[in-house]
């Protein structure tokens, strides 16, 4: 079914906020190398302060998002209510402060845990995401795609789209990631090699019909944004089929 007009504008003029928002552009104008990079005491620091914040007041110190924001970028700290009483101030490398990377918290029912989304990896993502829409539109809804990758998932012909092949930084070590898309036309990140690495690296193990990403973000500093459901199959991370 085509795109209705007014519901592509309205959408595409979103995506276009956010980019412009997690690109930087409003960033402070005082940012530092330091505020550009993951730190595990400020990570600790923060974590003690979720702590005892739930502690005094049985609750969490989280933004209130909408009901079905993708679980990994659902529970956002909201520091204004931690600060001064919990945190001496906002951690250094947090978008509030001109970082890149924004606080969530993991497994908020049974263990509150601190962990981070890179933002850049997510502005990245809605950049792509409005130039797949766009071309959606322009060409009565076909996908631009490259390759099918199976399960419902296709890489990127991203000379359709008018951009130039596009990846993000890994996670958990020195390599790019891949943009793929859906079926639907929804953009995300293939995490496979970060799910494996961590993986491995961690000697964790993945309980039957869990999926990995949950297990990554328990081990990892960060939590998967911007991804898609994944399975274990001959110890390999494979994206889920799609319903």
């Amino acid at each position: 079914m085509l795109f209705q007009k007014r519901n592509f504008y309205s959408f595409a003029a979103s995506l276009v906020i956010v980019s412009v928002l997690l690109s930087g552009c409003l960033y402070p104008a005082e940012r530092r190398a330091e505020n550009q990079v993951p730190s595990e005491m400020l990570l600790d620091m923060t974590q003690k302060g979720i702590e005892q914040y739930r502690a005094d007041t049985s609750v969490l110190p989280i933004v209130t998002k909408e009901l079905n924001t993708p679980i990994f970028e659902k529970y956002e700290i909201d520091f204004t209510k931690m600060v001064p009483k919990y945190l001496p101030d906002v951690p250094g490398n947090a978008f509030e402060k001109g970082g890149v990377f924004k606080y969530v918290l993991i497994d908020v029912e049974t263990n509150p845990t601190v962990r981070l989304i890179h933002l850049g990896a997510v502005s990245t993502v809605a950049d792509v995401q409005l130039a797949v829409d766009r071309y959606r539109y322009n060409n009565d809804n076909k996908l631009p795609i490259k390759e099918d990758l199976g399960e419902g998932y296709f890489s990127i012909d991203f000379a359709k789209i008018g951009m130039k092949e596009t990846q993000v930084p890994g996670t958990a070590g020195n390599y790019l990631l891949p943009l793929i898309m859906n079926s639907k036309g929804v953009v995300g990140i293939d995490y496979a090699m970060d799910i494996a690495t961590v993986l491995r690296e961690s000697e964790a193990t993945v309980p039957d019909r869990t999926d990995p990403r949950y297990v990554m973000a328990r081990e990892s500093t960060f939590v998967p944004a911007k991804s898609f459901p994944y399975k274990m199959e001959d110890g390999q991370p494979k994206l889920l089929k799609l319903n």
